[in-house]
């Protein structure tokens, strides 16, 4: 594809989510799939303009209206390709395949488009944060604020966590390397590997083969911190597509009995597939139809840990999502903590006496997380904070993430993580 047929493929991308609502890896995968034709290098030069121009939206659209010039989709990407420094006359030609040409009057109108202006933007524009939640992530970040809003607007590396019943880490970086991959490793996860590119890691014979999983480095720190064990019975009470439950699976060979519970049906029969390949046996999976399914009363007082990575804002992964931002609402937020406060009264009953509560969000803000776990202690009597022993389960780089005696956050700025907040509970004997 030429540069231009690249742009006009982002703008339609870029229409078609406001059109539809849906979320834009949904929109992107689709469009992709439409047109087969489209290069691995022209996929990955038209999503990280799609994804740059929904990172950037606050301050694109604050550019062109200090220019007096339209905010449409069309125009957001003239603002990102201004701020780029390329050539919007020759993109926007009018050719075939190409935006629709820029009149005369129009590009004259771009000596107006001074990205200097930006600097004298509210903070919540230069940061492209919806003004509504500014407060709250400067109450939850306090000086890192402004650091992890920039580590926000920039793209997320690609990780993957090695599958330890078939491979080591350094096995599986050999192989990737005959390949032509360049890799790191992780710095905290002891199983992750980190491509800072672009790669096709599903078309590799180690994926067919189950050696891997794509997975971000944070996701695997809350495996972790599962401390799984052979023989264990263990529930992953908000599972989805399984990522942790597959890491679960693995620290604990196999052996004992793993429970992945999710309300989306379509999320855990993707998980089946997964653990075929991945060749583990000791996962059960069951659909909820609420977090009060009766199964949760059936299976009550069996479980030796319950990890509960529930539905949240998902502030913390803004790089690889970066349309959420736009999305959430504050009525929507009151509705996820509410929802929160309800899985945890609910989930906890599996937990047996000397059992472990995991309490996990992808989420920044206080409310579903600090503040969370203390109004749950503050009603659950037969609960109470549990020491997170880091210096045995993550023995080195302790100044890239934040601990309290029993919880934990990583962060994109500080972690090269996405965000997540993970607290340890323990019932009373």
């Amino acid at each position: 594809m030429r540069p231009a047929a690249r742009v006009q493929a982002t703008i339609e991308l870029l229409d078609e989510r406001a059109e539809s609502g849906y979320p834009a890896d949904r929109i992107m995968a689709a469009y992709f799939k439409q047109r087969r034709y489209i290069g691995a290098k022209d996929k990955a030069a038209i999503s990280e303009y799609f994804y740059s121009v929904l990172r950037q939206q606050s301050s694109l659209t604050f550019l062109l209206q200090s220019a007096s010039l339209p905010t449409d989709n069309r125009w957001l990407m003239v603002a990102l390709l201004l701020c780029a420094g390329e050539n919007v006359a020759e993109l926007y030609n009018g050719e075939q395949f190409s935006p629709a040409a820029l009149s005369a009057s129009s590009l004259g109108s771009l000596e107006q488009f001074d990205e200097t202006r930006l600097d004298t933007a509210p903070s919540y524009i230069q940061l492209n944060v919806p003004e509504w939640l500014e407060p709250k992530l400067q109450a939850a970040l306090g000086e890192r604020y402004v650091d992890e809003m920039h580590a926000m607007n920039q793209r997320a590396a690609t990780d993957i966590r090695v599958n330890t019943l078939k491979a080591t880490r350094e096995e599986l970086v050999a192989e990737l390397e005959k390949v032509g991959f360049a890799t790191e490793l992780t710095a905290l996860s002891p199983w992750g590997i980190r491509f800072s590119t672009r790669v096709a890691l599903f078309n590799t014979d180690m994926f067919r083969r189950g050696w891997f999983e794509v997975q971000d480095e944070g996701s695997q720190l809350l495996a972790l911190l599962s401390a799984a064990s052979p023989g264990q019975t263990i529930v992953d009470f908000c599972a989805g597509a399984g990522g942790k439950t597959l890491a679960m699976a693995a620290m604990m060979q196999n052996k004992g009995s793993l429970y992945a519970c999710d309300v989306h049906s379509k999320r855990l029969e993707q998980l089946g597939k997964r653990k075929k390949r991945a060749d583990i046996h000791n996962i059960r999976t069951h659909v909820l139809s609420s977090e009060h399914d009766k199964w949760v009363k059936q299976h009550s007082g069996r479980a030796d840990t319950v990890l509960i990575d529930a539905p949240c804002s998902g502030t913390g992964t803004w790089r690889r999502s970066p349309d959420s931002r736009w999305n959430l609402q504050p009525e929507g937020l009151a509705n996820l903590v509410a929802l929160q406060h309800s899985i945890l009264d609910s989930a906890c009953r599996l937990v047996k006496p000397g059992g472990r509560l995991l309490y996990a969000t992808c989420s920044l803000l206080q409310e579903e997380n600090e503040e969370q776990i203390s109004a749950f202690l503050a009603r659950n009597s037969e609960f109470s904070a549990s020491t997170l022993d880091l210096s045995e389960l993550l023995p080195g780089n302790h100044e890239r993430f934040v601990a309290s005696d029993h919880s934990m956050r990583t962060f994109p700025g500080l972690s090269g993580t996405d965000g997540f907040f993970v607290a340890s509970l323990v019932r009373a004997s």
